[in-house]
């Protein structure tokens, strides 16, 4: 075991606060979906008021979520491919957000934490979750799939039209037909130049 890797070191080193964040609406909120229909489906009381405060905590997660994202998107390296699932990320994003926020107000209405008609309240938390359970696809197919975030594929994703805004100017990126470097086989030309290009979110141009 080494102890060295203790205290939080990957905070200091990953390029933006995101992933800190996004799995407390994805982890909460259909939890609070979950103990509504508890409460919907036995009358409880005590249901409702932890589906509540879950629904409370999923809200303010989304909120935090939703601002560390859009300073993540002009912060990371990004390709063609990438930015045509982090605009469709960002849009069910906000869609979570707003729905939560709804329906925390929703819920509010009545002390006794049932919520007016219960029945579609439960509905709609219900598909707000899937929302959520939606958003965070796509964001694990940025990351896990094409690189998005990913400091040591930076420049393979760079090789695919980058679009990020940070870091060096130049960065070294391997060909199609050159083997992985250091792992002991060497090559003429394993890597070329590539230069970054600033993309504008505000006017989604490329």
């Amino acid at each position: 075991m080494d102890i060295s890797l203790l205290g939080f070191g990957g905070l200091t080193q990953i390029n933006n606060l995101h992933p800190v964040f996004v799995h407390f609406p994805v982890a909460i909120l259909p939890v609070s979906s979950l103990f509504y229909a508890i409460g919907l489906a036995r009358s409880s009381t005590l249901a409702f008021f932890a589906g509540r405060a879950c629904l409370g905590l999923a809200a303010a997660g989304a909120a935090v979520a939703v601002y560390t994202g859009l300073r993540a998107e002009h912060a990371i390296v990004h390709n063609d491919a990438i930015h045509r699932i982090m605009e469709m990320h960002e849009i069910l994003g906000f869609g979570v957000l707003g729905s939560s926020l709804g329906l925390l107000g929703w819920s509010a209405v009545k002390r006794d934490h049932r919520p007016p008609v219960p029945g579609l309240f439960v509905a709609i938390l219900g598909c707000a979750a899937l929302l959520v359970l939606q958003t965070a696809d796509l964001g694990g197919r940025m990351v896990f799939v094409e690189g998005a975030g990913v400091r040591a594929a930076e420049s393979i994703v760079s090789a695919g039209h980058a679009h990020g805004t940070t870091g060096p100017d130049v960065l070294s990126a391997p060909t199609a037909d050159s083997p992985p470097a250091g792992h002991g086989v060497e090559s003429k030309d394993q890597s070329h130049s590539i230069k970054r290009h600033t993309h504008d979110h505000g006017s989604h141009t490329h």
